[in-house]
Formats: C-alpha cells, sequence, structure tokens
C-alpha cells in the first residue's frame, strides 16, 4: 500500500492515495502493541528494522507527507513486531 499510496501521489490522484492509505492494516493489534516499542527502541533493534524498511522501500520521498510517515512508522513497527518474535538475521 505504501508503493500504491506513493505511485497515487506520483499522479496526482487523491482519491487513489486515501484508498491506499485506508488499505493498510490500520486495525492490526499486534502492530499497535508494537507501535510505542518500536519508537521507543533503539541500538541493535532498531537498525535491524530500518534495514528491513529500507530494503523494502529502498528510496526515500521526495516530498514525504504526514499520511506517508505514518505509513512508513507503521511499516516500522510491524517489522518490528515481527523481529521481536522471529529475529532478523543480519
Amino acid at each position: 500500500m505504501i508503493v500504491a499510496y506513493e505511485t497515487a501521489a506520483d499522479w496526482r490522484e487523491p482519491k487513489a492515495m486515501d484508498s491506499a492509505f485506508n488499505a493498510l492494516s490500520w486495525d492490526d493489534q499486534c502492530v499497535k502493541a508494537a507501535l510505542p516499542e518500536y519508537l521507543a527502541s533503539s541500538g541493535t533493534d532498531r537498525a535491524k528494522v530500518d534495514t528491513a524498511f529500507n530494503a523494502m522501500i529502498p528510496k526515500p520521498a521526495e516530498a514525504i507527507d504526514p499520511k506517508q510517515a505514518m505509513m512508513h512508522t507503521w511499516m516500522k513497527a510491524r517489522l518490528f513486531s515481527y523481529n521481536k518474535s522471529f529475529p532478523f538475521q543480519m
């Protein structure tokens, strides 16, 4: 959905942007629980999440908007929850 949002933004399609934003897994309880932990994290765990995220989304958005920033943070919290359950091997 992050890529769909970015593509819709490139094409200046606000309805498609909203659709992609709303389609993200905002109701996922595992991610909700991991979000404050991710935001408070540092060191190795945070670095692993950042590395995994950068592998998935290799180029930073040129003009990141608030919704896009929220999506990026949500995805990083999801990766943090995965790393917590199944540690990344890097």
